[in-house]
């Protein structure tokens, strides 16, 4: 199962991208292309697919990775999550239209310059800065619960080693006293006794590394 810090690190990957993406169609549509020695093919193509990946990342890809994780976000980032994909909304349909010019779709999408430079940056930036910091707590919070969980178990087990303990201990008593029949039982009584001590001792160290 990935952590929770593996889909943080993954869907900003695919995310993120978008931003310079429509920045970049922006330019293409314009007819601004910054460098010359740019190919506005590769510029296109790759731009698509940036978009592409993050309104797919937005959607299904987020709900496949945090049901992974049994994980799903607070009502607010919800809400942003949903901003996100409705900013990304207008681009993604232009340039998925099949038959099309992806430029020309793109050209004819009302308010485009509003959309790329003042719209879809912002809600995409403060998505994923309350994405990383939201997934982040969250980790955090499990990796503690999981220590607290480990130490409650090793408590046990620690418990569980002393009866052994204070058993076999009796145990090597009641061979004393039978005598020459108990001598074999006694052996074992005591294998156990060293082998208990042992145990907790190996407990008592992975309690104190977890504590460090």
């Amino acid at each position: 199962m990935k952590s929770l810090t593996d889909v943080q690190n993954t869907a900003f990957m695919a995310i993120g991208p978008s931003r310079i993406a429509a920045l970049s169609l922006l330019a293409l549509s314009r007819e601004q292309q910054g460098a010359k020695e740019a190919d506005p093919k590769t510029v296109l193509d790759l731009s698509v697919q940036r978009l592409s990946a993050a309104y797919g990342m937005l959607g299904d890809g987020l709900d496949a990775l945090l049901e992974e994780c049994s994980y799903s976000f607070p009502e607010g980032l919800e809400a942003k999550r949903t901003a996100c994909l409705e900013a990304l909304a207008p681009l993604h349909r232009a340039i998925s239209q099949p038959g099309s010019d992806a430029l020309d779709s793109i050209r004819a999408i009302p308010g485009l310059s509003d959309l790329c430079l003042y719209r879809l940056e912002p809600v995409v930036s403060d998505f994923l800065k309350d994405m990383v910091q939201n997934l982040r707590e969250a980790q955090q919070m499990r990796e503690l619960e999981r220590e607290e969980s480990m130490r409650a178990t090793i408590a046990n087990a620690e418990g569980v080693g002393r009866n052994i303990k204070f058993i076999s201990f009796n145990a090597s008593i009641e061979a004393a006293r039978i005598g020459e029949m108990g001598k074999g039982f006694a052996v074992i009584a005591t294998e156990i006794r060293e082998l208990s001590g042992k145990t907790q001792h190996l407990l008592e160290e992975i309690s104190g590394y977890l504590k460090h």
